[in-house]
């Protein structure tokens, strides 16, 4: 499964209003970004708050990017407030950030801050390696021991040199005709007949 990231904008606000025209170009590069999650607030509404604004944060479940044109304070505690465990975790474009001493389930917080020299023009590049490290490769296991093992093709002429010679196919014997004796010829017959009459002759008394 593509890893995905919540991203929300949180519009300046206060003194801070003078970055609206770098926060629409902001939002102008990251809205519709592969993997990137885009949620914009005008701020992030308290506990006794209702409103599409408290739908949007409570719908939101795992790590958030902020971009902010505050401090990180004022992004983490209001999500606290909403039930929302998040702790602001250093990375490229926080290296200041604590680390984290918590225990349990808890969401990180990784905060832009848009104040910084250079950050519009950086931002978009910034979550997609913030997004490219939290990606976890994938490998395809089990088609390994499935394949056959090669049997290597011998060379043609080698082959031929190793066949055993054509041995022709056995010849069946010529059958033995047997001589049938001939059948006694009619005058050895008649002779025969005669003398048989004559013994007959002989014991008629």
């Amino acid at each position: 499964m593509a890893v995905r990231l919540n991203v929300i904008v949180l519009r300046p606000e206060g003194d801070h209003r003078h970055f609206d025209p770098a926060c629409d170009d902001a939002v102008g590069q990251l809205l519709g970004r592969p993997g990137l999650d885009l949620v914009l607030l005008d701020r992030i509404p308290g506990p006794n708050d209702a409103g599409t604004e408290r739908l949007a944060v409570e719908s939101i479940a795992g790590d958030i990017a902020c971009v902010a044109w505050t401090d990180a304070d004022r992004v983490s505690q209001p999500l606290a407030l909403l039930g929302k465990r998040v702790a602001r975790v250093p990375h490229r474009r926080d290296v200041d950030a604590p680390t984290p001493d918590v225990e349990g389930p808890i969401a990180k917080l990784y905060h832009f801050d848009m104040r910084r020299d250079g950050a519009q023009q950086t931002i978009l590049k910034d979550l997609q390696t913030l997004l490219a490290t939290r990606q976890t490769p994938t490998f395809q296991i089990g088609s390994m021991g499935d394949r056959k093992p090669r049997v290597p093709k011998a060379n043609p002429e080698e082959a031929s040199s190793q066949e055993s010679p054509a041995v022709a196919p056995p010849v069946s014997p010529t059958p033995v005709v047997r001589e049938v004796p001939r059948s006694t010829s009619a005058s050895q017959a008649k002779t025969n007949l005669d003398a048989l009459v004559d013994e007959l002759d002989e014991l008629d008394l």
